[in-house]
C-alpha cells in the first residue's frame, strides 16, 4: 500500500509486519515444514491475482525486461514481476486457443492458484518463500495448452537428483534446483525443461538431459543462466514478432513438433524480414559513410539488391526468408561488405555461384517444404572442398548428393537450409563458410560461440554462431540480422577499416577471432 507524504502510520499498522516477521522466524526453523510456511501464506491468495482485472493480465509492458527496465542483478527473485509475465503468457495462449475475448479472462482469474491446487502434494518446506509466493500468484495453463512452445503446464519438480554434480545443492534442507515447467514429451525423451536455481535465483532451459552439459557446472556456464523475468520477456518478444504464434487446437499443422500445445513454431516471420532488411541497410550506410563520396558506385541506391526475376534465374525458392530480404534491401554502393566478401552486383555471376539451390532433394510428404541455402556474399578467390560438414549443413540424410569430396565449394555467407516443419528451425539464420578452421585447443584466446564454448575442431562454419540456446531450443543457427548488426559494430568501432571499395582486408581477417580477438567475432547469447 502506498503512503501519502506526511502521513504517519498507527502503531497497530506498523507492528503487524514486525509481528509477522518474528512469528515466521520462530515457526519456520522450529517446524521446518509446509505447515509453518502455509500459516504465513495460506490466506494470501496473492494481491496480484486478487486485484487483477482481465485487461490487467494483458497490460505487462512495464514488466518486460529492457535496457531502461533491466532485470534484477542483486541475486534476488523478482517473483511478482515474473508472475505477471507468466500469467500474460497463460492468458494470451488461453484466449487464442479457445477463441475467447478479453472480458472472458475473468474465468482465468477465478481459478485457484497453482499453490492452492497443489500445496497438499508438494514438499513446501523444500522451496524458498519467494518461490512459494510465485506459486501463489500464477495460473496453471494446464499441460494440453502449455505455457509456451517448449514447455507445458506448471511442474515444480525437485531436481537436485538431476544436478547431482553440483556442490552445495542443499540449502538449509531446501532443494536448490526446481523444474518450473517440463518440456514437451514430443520433443524427445529424457525431458527436463525450465529449471530454476533457488541459490542464485536464475533460470536455464535444458530441453532434455543430453543438454545438461551446456549449462553445467553452473559457475562455468553463467551465460546460460538468466533471471526468470529475462527468460519470459524473450518468449513474449518471440510472440510479438510472430516467430511463435498461438491458435485454436483444431488448426492442425503438418508435423507434431511444429505445433506443441497451443503454440506453433514458424521457420520465420514477416517481422524478422523487416528487421533483417533494416540491419543490412544500416550496415551499408555505416560503410558508405566512411568511404570517399567519389568512390561510391553509381548504382540506384533505392533499387533492391536483386529482383525476383534474378533470383528465379538463380533457382532461389519462390517464397522464403532470403528472397524476401534480397528483394527489399537497398543496393550497397560498394564492393566489399565484410573482409573478402563481395556484394552481388552481377546477377548472372550470383546465379552461377549457387551450388545448392537447384540440386535434387528427397521430398518426403511430411517434409516437402524446402528452403535451399543461398550464397549471399561470396569470396570469389577461395573455395573449400565438399566435406561432411557441408553435407550436414546443406543436405538431409535421404537427399541424393551430387558432389564428391574433391568438388570445390565457394566460401562466404550462406542463408540457412531449412526443411520447414521440423523442430527448432530458423530460416532467418545463416552459415558463414570459411576457407580455414580454428584451433579449439588455443584456450581462452580462441574463437568462441555465443554460449561461451570454443568453436569445434575441424569445422569451418561455427564463427558467429550460437552454440546452445539459453532461452529455448537447442542448435538452430544465429539470426542474419544479428550478424549484420555485429558487422556494423565492427565497422563503426574501427575494428574493420573501410576504403574506397568498402570494407578492407581479405577473408583471412576472420582468423583474428583465433588470435586474442574472439570478442570482436562473438555475438552475445540471445533467443
Amino acid at each position: 500500500m502506498s503512503q501519502t507524504p506526511g502521513m504517519s502510520l498507527s502503531p497497530r499498522v506498523w507492528l503487524v509486519p514486525i509481528f509477522t516477521a518474528l512469528l515466521g522466524w520462530f515457526l519456520i526453523p522450529r517446524y521446518n515444514d509446509h505447515r509453518a510456511i502455509e500459516f504465513l501464506l495460506l490466506n494470501n491468495r496473492s494481491a496480484l491475482l486478487l486485484t487483477s482485472t482481465p485487461q490487467g493480465l494483458l497490460d505487462i509492458d512495464d514488466a518486460l525486461v529492457s535496457e531502461s527496465n533491466p532485470a534484477r542483478t542483486d541475486g534476488t527473485f523478482d517473483h511478482e514481476r515474473c508472475a505477471r509475465l507468466h500469467n500474460y503468457l497463460v492468458a494470451y495462449g488461453w484466449m487464442a486457443n479457445h477463441e475467447r475475448e478479453v472480458d472472458d479472462l475473468q474465468e482465468l482469474l477465478s481459478r485457484p492458484s497453482f499453490f492452492e491446487l497443489e500445496r497438499g502434494q508438494l514438499p513446501m518446506h523444500r522451496f524458498n518463500p519467494e518461490l512459494i509466493s510465485f506459486m501463489q500468484s500464477i495460473i496453471d495453463p494446464g499441460y494440453k495448452d502449455g505455457l509456451f512452445y517448449w514447455v507445458g503446464g506448471v511442474d515444480m519438480s525437485l531436481a537436485d537428483w538431476i544436478f547431482f554434480q553440483e556442490d552445495e545443492n542443499f540449502m538449509a534442507r531446501k532443494e536448490r534446483f526446481v523444474i518450473l515447467h517440463g518440456s514437451w514429451v514430443e520433443i524427445g525423451s529424457h525431458n527436463v525443461g525450465l529449471v530454476f536455481d533457488q541459490k542464485r535465483n536464475q533460470a536455464a532451459m535444458p530441453i532434455v538431459m543430453e543438454n545438461l552439459d551446456s549449462i553445467l557446472p553452473v559457475e562455468d556456464h553463467l551465460d546460460m543462466w538468466y533471471p526468470l523475468e529475462t527468460m519470459l520477456t524473450n518468449w513474449i518478444h518471440m510472440l510479438r514478432i510472430g516467430k511463435v504464434t498461438a491458435s485454436p487446437a483444431e488448426r492442425e499443422y503438418p508435423t507434431a513438433v511444429e505445433r506443441l500445445g497451443t503454440w506453433t513454431w514458424h521457420s520465420y516471420s514477416a517481422a524478422q524480414v523487416d528487421s533483417a532488411v533494416v540491419a543490412m541497410n544500416r550496415l551499408s550506410a555505416a560503410i558508405e559513410a566512411r568511404m570517399p563520396s567519389k568512390s561510391l558506385l553509381s548504382v540506384p541506391r533505392e533499387s533492391p539488391l536483386l529482383t525476383d526475376a534474378e533470383l528465379d534465374a538463380a533457382s532461389v525458392a519462390e517464397e522464403c526468408f532470403i528472397r524476401s530480404v534480397l528483394t527489399r534491401v537497398k543496393t550497397p554502393r560498394f564492393k566489399f561488405i565484410a573482409p573478402g566478401l563481395e556484394v552481388p552486383h552481377d546477377a548472372s555471376a550470383f546465379a552461377a555461384r549457387q551450388k545448392f539451390t537447384d540440386v535434387p532433394r528427397y521430398l518426403d510428404p511430411d517434409w516437402s517444404r524446402v528452403a535451399p541455402p543461398v550464397l549471399i556474399f561470396a569470396n570469389t578467390k577461395r573455395t573449400i572442398n565438399f566435406n561432411e560438414e557441408i553435407r550436414w549443413l546443406f543436405f538431409k540424410h535421404r537427399d541424393p548428393i551430387p558432389y564428391t569430396d574433391q568438388d570445390p565449394i565457394p566460401v562466404g555467407l550462406y542463408s540457412e537450409f531449412t526443411h520447414r516443419g521440423e523442430y527448432d528451425v530458423a530460416e532467418e539464420g545463416f552459415r558463414l563458410l570459411l576457407p580455414f578452421t580454428f584451433r579449439p585447443d588455443w584456450g581462452k584466446d580462441g574463437a568462441r560461440k555465443s554460449d561461451g564454448g570454443l568453436v569445434s575442431e575441424g569445422l569451418v562454419s561455427e564463427l558467429f554462431q550460437f552454440g546452445y540456446h539459453p532461452f529455448g531450443g537447442e542448435w538452430r543457427p544465429q539470426r542474419l540480422e544479428r550478424l549484420m548488426d555485429r558487422w556494423r559494430e565492427l565497422v563503426e568501432s574501427g575494428v574493420w577499416r573501410v576504403g574506397k571499395n568498402g570494407v578492407k582486408g581479405g577473408i583471412d581477417k576472420f582468423q583474428d577471432a583465433d588470435y586474442g580477438h574472439w570478442r570482436d567475432y562473438w555475438i552475445p547469447p540471445d533467443w
